[in-house]
């Protein structure tokens, strides 16, 4: 039985080296038909991910019930009181929030 760390370099270097085509891959794409109104702006999709995670808390904020205590917490963080308990609460969903839009922006598939 061969060593798995031999088999896998072979396999690594087999997958590495160029396959003869002759200019198939070219021939291929160059006959492809061109798409037709797809302009591709790199922004696009990061600005509406981030638009709507915005939109999104605005919305959680807005209907949210009278007595949340996030609401109390943004308060006390706008007053400059002490951080409280659900300040610490306010300023922790605001920070997910941003983590999970600026993921979801970067990400490129």
């Amino acid at each position: 039985m061969t060593d798995p760390d031999k088999l896998e370099r072979l396999l690594r270097r087999d997958a590495r080296s160029d396959l003869a085509d002759d200019g198939f891959t070219a021939r291929v794409i160059a006959a492809l038909p061109a798409r037709e109104g797809a302009v591709h702006h790199a922004w696009l999709k990061p600005a509406l991910v981030l638009g709507s995670a915005a939109l999104g808390s605005a919305l959680a904020f807005a209907l949210a019930p009278a007595g949340v205590d996030v609401a109390q917490g943004f308060l006390a963080l706008a007053t400059s009181r002490a951080l409280t308990p659900a300040a610490l609460g306010g300023l922790v969903l605001s920070g997910a929030l941003v983590v999970c839009a600026i993921v979801l922006a970067l990400d490129t598939e």
